[in-house]
């Protein structure tokens, strides 16, 4: 059955968050079993994907898409070579730099999300990749804003636009699992600077082995 393009384009996303997390396991040691209990739990936003299958085609369907994800990470996460990783880590950030400061931020909301996304760049050139952790707190006070102010920014300029991606809520002391984007409006060229980048840290649909996202009924 054909899938509109909405649907098709919000598995795809979906499948590249679940792949992001799953090489963020497997770097961090983690297992297959762990990686499941991360993404089927339901307070993990990064979930969703694997959780939708599970809704939509059954569990064992989504263990089974879960498995090939992970086999699929781990041989990328295996396959990397250290000095690779930082030496594309550095060109993708400066990228991300470069088009982080050259977007024109209008008004007082506008100049307020450049100092959260400088903020954030900051934590991910300590990660050394865009993926990185990073509490509401912790981001609030290295923008020199409020948390009030910084869940409008949020919501309202930097979610919307493509710039953050929460790939997991934190709790506690511990901080949300973030990616760093070129934004929804970033150039071709952006984007083929990152996709250097996406095998080590953030890999899309065609690194994957497993294949495309599963097309849901």
């Amino acid at each position: 059955m054909a899938v509109c393009p909405d649907r098709a384009g919000a598995a795809e996303h979906g499948h590249r968050v679940t792949a992001a997390i799953a090489c963020h396991v497997a770097r961090a040691g983690g297992s297959v079993d762990e990686l499941t209990r991360l993404l089927l739990h339901p307070d993990h936003e990064g979930g969703q994907h694997a959780r939708h299958i599970a809704l939509r085609s059954g569990q064992a369907r989504a263990l089974d898409y879960i498995r090939r994800v992970w086999a699929s990470a781990a041989a990328v996460v295996a396959g990397t070579r250290v000095l690779d990783s930082r030496h594309h880590a550095y060109e993708v950030l400066a990228a991300l730099r470069d088009r982080i400061e050259t977007t024109p931020w209008r008004g007082e909301r506008g100049r307020t999300a450049l100092q959260v996304l400088r903020a954030h760049l900051n934590f991910a050139e300590i990660a050394g990749g865009p993926l990185h952790h990073a509490s509401e707190r912790q981001t609030a006070e290295e923008a020199g804003i409020s948390r009030t102010t910084l869940c409008v920014v949020y919501e309202t300029v930097l979610k919307p636009g493509g710039w953050l991606r929460r790939l997991r809520v934190g709790h506690g002391r511990e901080g949300s699992t973030w990616y760093l984007d070129h934004g929804s409006a970033g150039s071709r060229r952006g984007c083929a600077s990152l996709s250097r980048f996406w095998t080590t840290q953030y890999p899309p649909t065609w690194h994957l082995k497993s294949g495309p996202p599963l097309r849901q009924p």
